[in-house]
């Protein structure tokens, strides 16, 4: 299992745009590429002046070939909101988890 963070600062008031956008252009064509949405956090969970909010999303794929295929399989609508994301955001990262562990063997491809 492979999981993937995103982690999006935002001021209070983009939090709502952001997570519409995600809701009307990016669930919709998840489960096509095998992401499913886990998770969804916001830290601090109360909106403090002058401080942004972190919008945090939990993403799963089946593995490392499902993560490269959800990539790849990545449409007009993904674009769309990952463009929404940076317009109302301060940037964004994202982080792509494995089991700790033993380092993964490279596939052997013939």
């Amino acid at each position: 299992m492979i999981h993937i963070l995103d982690e999006i600062p935002l001021a209070p008031a983009r939090l709502a745009p952001v997570l519409e956008a995600l809701d009307q252009l990016y669930l919709p064509a998840c489960a096509a590429r095998g992401l499913t949405l886990e998770r969804r956090w916001v830290s601090p969970p109360v909106e403090i002046p002058g401080q942004v909010n972190t919008l945090w999303l939990l993403w799963q794929v089946a593995d490392v070939w499902a993560y490269y295929a959800m990539r790849s399989g990545a449409g007009e609508e993904v674009r769309a909101f990952w463009d929404q994301v940076e317009s109302h955001g301060e940037g964004r990262r994202r982080h792509v988890l494995g089991p700790a562990g033993l380092p993964l063997e490279a596939p052997h491809v013939e």
